[in-house]
This record gives C-alpha cells, structure tokens and sequence, in this order.
C-alpha cells in the first residue's frame, strides 16, 4: 500500500504512518479544517448579526482563526514539533515564539489602527507556512491531518488561499 498500511483492530480500521504509528480514521477526517472554517464564518456571521461592519467581522473572523491554531502551539506543541526539519535547532522554542506570534497577530488584526500592517502581517505569515504544510503532508507528520499525506494538501492549500484571500478583502483592499 505504498507506505501506508491498514491494520484491523476489534473496534475499527486503523492507518499506520510510515514509521509505524497507528492514526484512527476519525483522526483523519481533518476535522482541524472544518473547525478552522466554521470559526472563521460562524465568528464572521455572530458578528454581523451583532451589527459589526463588514470588515471588523471579517478581521473579527481571521483573528479567532489564530486565536485558536496559537492554541495548538502551546497544547500540542511537541506534536507541532515534528512539523518543522529534525535539524533544525531549538524547534520548542520556535513553535512557542510562533504560537505568541499568532496572538498577537489574532490580536492586532482587531484594532482599526494596526488591521492593515497585522492583516500584512498574517498574508506573509500564510504563504510562509505553506511549505511546512505541504512538507508535514508529504512526511505524514502525525498532526492535524497531515498524517493523511498528500491527499490533505487537496483540503488544506485551498484553505490556505481561502485564508489568505479573506485577510486581504478584510485588511489590505
């Protein structure tokens, strides 16, 4: 199965990374994109519905996107770890500096003043991370869907540009 074998347990099917991992198939209905997506719409809708304006719902919607994928950087940071190349030194502390980095990005994308230079900020900060999501897939890093393999990148670059197009119409046009 080309690197990638079913193993059958008692309960359920499960898949098996190529180091030897076991992930259950609930594990890869990459459920991290659909709770992306509904935190990024649902926010963006509870908020014009309280009145907000066009664009402080979107930036409303994008920052609790990074509110919660900085949540992940500092509860599954060791999983968020295998992301990143095993050479590279100091890879704790750069998913801890990265997830602080997406607060304050969550947070600045709220404030009038600072939502075009943080909007910039997160576009830069998307297409810069793209790699790592397409090299976690190809590696079927066990984290957030990756573990999947390629077939993940079919969900998750076009969220990415999804993400990426929805910064720009709220903070940048």
């Amino acid at each position: 199965m080309s690197g990638v074998g079913l193993l059958k347990s008692k309960t359920k099917c499960r898949r098996q990374t190529p180091n030897g991992r076991a992930i259950p198939l609930t594990d890869l209905r990459m459920k991290n994109v659909l709770i992306i997506v509904g935190l990024l719409i649902g926010v963006f809708l509870i908020a014009r519905l309280c009145s907000a304006e066009w664009a402080v719902a979107g930036r409303i919607g994008i920052s609790a996107v990074f509110f919660f994928t900085a949540l992940g950087h500092f509860v599954k940071a060791d999983e968020m770890m295998e992301m990143l190349p095993a050479g590279l030194a100091l890879r704790k502390p750069l998913i801890i500096v990265s997830g602080i980095f997406e607060v304050l990005l969550a947070t600045a994308v709220l404030i009038e003043a600072t939502a075009w230079w943080s909007g910039l900020a997160i576009c830069i900060f998307l297409v810069l991370v793209t790699p790592l999501n397409i090299q976690s897939a190809i590696r079927r890093v066990d984290f957030a869907g990756h573990a999947s393999g390629p077939r993940y990148l079919a969900i998750r670059l076009p969220l990415q540009v999804f993400l990426l197009a929805w910064t720009y119409w709220f903070t940048l046009r």
